[in-house]
């Protein structure tokens, strides 16, 4: 992982602000946070882990982000660490770029012609048992549609109520063994679970799921869970797997060699963890959903962040990166 150190002028802002700004004509840098003002110039963080100088005149370029923009409060507590590490001398750890993502855009479309409407995507990627094919382990809609009947609130929470616990933990296992999501050993662990161990799994995986309140919180009570029952930290995949099929829109199941990769293009001044950790999935999660913007700039609109996952695995996997 590359470093960097920059110089932050004497007279800078005692207190960081918190709003966030997107450069207008350079929408790749990523999101910026202001790090000083002084004599007509702004410096301003970028997530690409770049400090860049504006002249006055120009601050409009810098158009303000809304909080509703994605999972910028990731966002903004990395930019806040980076400037921080700037003004106290120390150095800002930036992860370095395999290659671009316009790279990683041409290797996909010479796989995919036509993208994520690409017949071939869809028949590698997407899958659909409902024409009388055997779904495969890589085929997302037909997990998707068991993860929905499986773990839905709706089934989910009557058989809470009723102390049927045991059955839901049944169900996830037989859900995660038709996905390549999480390696079928992960699985074997806990299928291994007695019967009090699989009711502890299923309440913290409906917490996780369901729960109310904070969910940093709710993760890492799932986390501590796991960690319990498995007798060590959990993998990235199996504590993520099944927030990505039940809410594929807004969280994503983290492949964190790949994403590591994926990061030097999107936010290299992010927190990535080697276990899971709340803090850190924002950043993976940011990563995801960096990820998808920008595809869709790029004409290439993800059907939800399993899409992204998939993209992120097709351009960046190892025997991806030689054609890179």
């Amino acid at each position: 992982m590359a470093t960097q150190t920059l110089n932050v002028p004497d007279r800078e802002q005692e207190e960081l602000p918190e709003q966030l700004y997107r450069h207008s004509q350079r929408p790749e840098w990523g999101m910026a946070l202001l790090a000083w003002e002084k004599s007509g110039r702004r410096a301003y963080q970028f997530e690409d882990g770049k400090l860049r100088k504006i002249q006055e005149g120009y601050y409009d370029l810098l158009d303000p982000v809304e909080d509703s923009d994605g999972p910028i409060d990731a966002v903004r507590a990395n930019l806040q660490a980076a400037i921080k590490a700037l003004k106290s001398g120390g150095e800002q750890k930036v992860r370095k770029a395999v290659c671009t993502f316009e790279q990683q855009v041409t290797l996909f479309t010479k796989l995919y012609p036509k993208g994520f409407d690409d017949p071939k995507w869809i028949e590698d990627k997407r899958g659909d048992a409902s024409d009388g094919a055997s779904a495969l382990k890589r085929h997302r809609e037909p997990v998707l549609r068991a993860a929905k009947e499986a773990l839905a609130l709706e089934r989910a929470g009557p058989l809470m109520e009723e102390g049927r616990q045991v059955e839901i933990t049944e169900s996830i296992c037989d859900l995660l063994a038709d996905t390549n999501l999480v390696p079928l050993s992960h699985v074997k662990s806990l299928r291994r679970f007695d019967e009090e161990e699989s009711e502890r799994y299923a309440e913290a995986i409906f917490g996780l799921l369901h729960g109310s309140g904070n969910f940093d919180d709710r993760f890492e009570e799932y986390l501590t869970a796991l960690e319990d029952l498995l007798g060590g930290r959990p993998s990235w995949r199996i504590s993520t797997a099944l927030l990505a099929l039940i809410y594929p829109q807004e969280h994503v199941a983290v492949r964190r060699s790949a994403f590591l990769r994926q990061a030097g293009t999107i936010a290299p001044t992010g927190t990535y963890t080697r276990k899971p950790k709340a803090a850190s999935y924002r950043s993976y999660r940011r990563v995801a959903v960096g990820v998808r913007k920008r595809l869709e700039s790029m004409d290439h609109e993800p059907a939800d962040l399993l899409d992204v996952h998939d993209f992120i695995w097709t351009t960046l996997r190892k025997s991806a990166l030689d054609h890179l």
